[in-house]
Order: structure tokens, then C-alpha cells, then sequence
């Protein structure tokens, strides 16, 4: 790596960290790009490994700003800085055209391995970019701009005008992404929130007869179109059977509320739809026919369209087997799945130690961008949006202040 000065030294070669890298060179700064990994963009490379890469979500800042759960003002900001169509305008320089799907995702055509390949290879074309893997940040030097990492067996210090952190949080650790870099920040004195699984599943103790009829449903026999609801916020998305309890991107949109009453009391009541395409008048209308001598599940099954799983859910719910419920049903969620299963982390560094520009306020040059800092949204584009958005920021600075 030499022993020279650099000028900005980037750690952590995520989305973010990628990105800030991309935006300094372009401009004509020279950049170290270190990461644990070996390879870089390996958490990029995850974020398109099911499904396609969902790249952001259409919308105006104000609107997707809501999706940034405590920090609205923040990523309004953000976002008109750097907005989703400006990141679709970055992916076709990557050759890439996008296409609006479900909900209003936003998708590149293209996959992650082919951006990541014309992303990087870009990168080494340049004389100004260079890349060391298998580099693990162990903490801040003795003196300013000074930075330590173990490379192999290697005890290492590197010294930069500028450095920005962007060594995400702690999930998916198979990435990188281990979480490791807390005790080296709160040595030095900075406040980090504790890194908590968010976008996961959550837990429900079922009942063995319901354990048993998800266990045989298999696949996406075991996803349900049913609306979920927490602390007055409705869910959006699939919502997945699971041993465990629940998963997919409809419990994913209200974790963030199912957490804070986990949070006081140890347990958390989330409201179910089953049908959530009938409206309530509709509902009473079918409920009108009379029943006779049918079975329940007949019954069900023909006035509203309820069979299968979805029906099996409404018993276990509710036991006495009142139809009108079906609508309002409640389900006990006992906790969240570990951090290392989760598609991102809450907590990090605490923004209150990061001034507008995401810089450190304790260290001057040094910044923390990504998943790194404390905030959160739930999948749909969102993350990696608010990814590319915090480096557009802080690069900027950068460049504002090497110009």
C-alpha cells in the first residue's frame, strides 16, 4: 500500500463506500479503497441475489422521506441532493436501464454481478483508484488522519487527509459486514447505538397443529396475501409462514414499530387482515348467507374465498371460529430473528455525532456514511437509496473541500 499520504481513504466497500469512491475519482481525487473482503461489493452483490436488484422506489423525497423512520427532515434532504431518479440516471452510465415494478420498486435490468463487473472495471481504468482487500479496520492512530488494520498477520497504519467509514452494520456477516468496527469507535469516544436486526422475521409461537400444516405447505404455498398492521401503520408487501412465525417484506414495512413494543414489553400484538381486498361491508354482505349445516371450512371456503392455509390461520387466531373477525384478527409476536439473519442492521454511529455532511464532529475529515450510521428503512429500494444518497453527501464535501 505505500507509506505516502493519501488523500482519501475509503473503508469499506459496500454500496456506499463504493459509490463515494466512484464520485471522488470522477472528480479527480485519488482514492484507497480498503475492505475486510478480498473482493469488493459483496453486500451490493446481495441486494440483487433474490428477486433482481431493487435499486430505489419511485416517488418524490417527501414522500419516500416517510420510509426513513425518525429521520424524515434528514433524508428529505438527502434525497433532493441526490434523488432516486438521479440514481437511475447513475445505473444506465452503468449500462443498465431500469423498469418500475410492483409498488412502485424500482428495478435495474440489468443484475448485480454484471453492474458490479462494468462498476469495478471502471474503477481500474483509472490511475487514481486502488484497492486493498483482505484490510480490516482495527482503530483510530495516535495522531489525526492516522488509521490502524490487521492485513493477514500484518499489523498495518494508514494515513489519509480524509477517510470515510463505510463499513455497514452487522448483518450478513458473510459479506463483510460483521460489526466489528464498534469497539474501535466507542474506544474512541464515539456514541454508537447497538446494532439491532432490522428488515427480518419475527417470532410466533405456534401451535404444533400449525407448525405441522406450514411445515407441509412448503415454498410459496406458504405465502399469504394478508395485510398486517402495528401501532396504527399498515404493512405492505408478502407476507411468508414460517416455522418461526413470520417473514417477507410485509412484516419487513412495520418492523421498525413492531421492535419499539417489543421494546416495552417483551411482546408485541399485530393486527391481521385476511382479506384485506374486501371492505367490511362487503365482508357482512357474504356473511349474510346462512350457513345451514355446512362444515366451517365449506362455509368459509365458499361465501368468502378462505381455504387453505390462509383458513388455517384464522383458527389458529381465532379458535371459536367467528368469521366476523376475519378482518381484525390479533397475532402475538414474541421477538425478532438474530442480527446475522437479517437483510440490515438499526443502530451505528449516532447521527448527534455527525454534522450535515455526515463528518464526524469529534474528528474532523473523518466521515461515516451507509448503513453504518443510525438510520433505517425497510426494503423496496429504500436502503440502498438512502446508501447512495449519504455518500452523494459526503462526497461532495470532499470535493468541496479539496477543490
Amino acid at each position: 500500500m505505500g507509506k505516502e499520504k493519501k488523500r482519501v481513504l475509503i473503508v469499506g466497500a459496500g454500496p456506499a463506500g463504493l459509490f463515494c469512491a466512484y464520485r471522488l475519482v470522477e472528480a479527480g481525487i485519488p482514492v484507497l479503497l480498503a475492505d475486510r473482503m478480498r473482493e469488493a461489493g459483496r453486500k451490493f452483490l446481495l441486494a440483487g441475489a433474490s428477486g433482481g436488484l431493487n435499486c430505489t422506489h419511485a416517488g418524490t423525497p417527501a414522500e419516500l422521506s416517510e420510509k426513513y423512520y425518525g429521520n424524515e427532515a434528514l433524508f428529505q434532504g438527502l434525497l433532493e441532493d441526490f434523488s432516486p431518479a438521479d440514481l437511475v440516471n447513475w445505473y444506465k452510465t452503468m449500462g443498465s436501464d431500469t423498469f418500475v415494478g410492483n409498488g412502485g420498486k424500482i428495478f435495474a435490468k440489468l443484475g448485480a454481478p454484471e453492474i458490479l463487473k462494468r462498476w469495478l472495471k471502471q474503477f481500474e481504468s483509472s490511475p487514481l483508484f486502488s484497492f486493498q482487500g483482505g484490510c480490516e479496520f482495527t482503530g483510530f492512530g495516535e495522531r489525526q488522519g492516522q488509521f490502524k488494520f490487521r492485513h493477514g498477520n500484518q499489523e498495518l497504519e494508514i494515513e489519509a487527509e480524509y477517510a470515510v467509514f463505510a463499513l455497514g452494520g452487522g448483518s450478513r456477516p458473510e459479506t463483510g459486514s460483521n460489526g466489528a468496527w464498534t469497539d474501535a469507535f466507542q474506544a474512541a469516544g464515539i456514541q454508537v447505538a447497538p446494532l439491532r436486526s432490522a428488515n427480518c422475521g419475527v417470532e410466533v409461537q405456534w401451535s404444533p397443529h400449525m407448525l405441522k400444516r406450514i411445515a407441509s405447505a412448503h415454498g410459496s404455498g406458504t405465502s399469504l396475501n394478508i395485510a398486517l398492521t402495528c401501532s396504527g401503520r399498515a404493512s405492505t408487501g408478502e407476507v411468508v409462514l414460517t416455522g418461526y412465525g413470520l417473514e417477507g417484506s410485509g412484516v419487513y414495512s412495520i418492523g421498525y414499530y413492531i421492535r419499539q413494543e417489543l421494546a416495552k414489553s417483551g411482546s408485541c400484538k399485530v393486527g391481521v387482515d385476511l382479506l384485506p381486498g374486501l371492505t367490511p361491508e362487503q365482508l357482512a354482505r357474504r356473511l349474510s348467507r346462512p350457513k345451514g349445516k355446512e362444515s366451517l371450512s365449506n362455509y368459509a371456503r365458499k361465501a368468502l374465498g378462505l381455504a387453505g392455509l390462509p383458513f388455517v390461520l384464522f383458527k389458529e387466531l381465532e379458535p371459536a371460529g367467528d368469521l366476523s373477525k376475519v378482518k381484525n384478527l390479533s397475532l402475538s409476536v414474541t421477538g425478532c430473528r438474530p442480527l446475522e439473519e437479517a437483510i440490515s442492521s438499526a443502530g451505528g454511529v449516532c447521527l448527534s455525532e455527525l454534522d450535515d455532511n455526515f463528518m464526524l464532529k469529534t474528528r474532523p475529515g473523518c466521515f461515516v456514511i451507509g448503513e453504518m450510521a443510525d438510520w433505517e428503512a425497510p426494503t423496496g429500494g429504500y436502503l440502498l437509496q438512502g446508501c447512495f444518497s449519504t455518500a452523494f453527501r459526503a462526497s461532495e464535501k470532499i470535493i468541496d473541500l479539496l477543490s
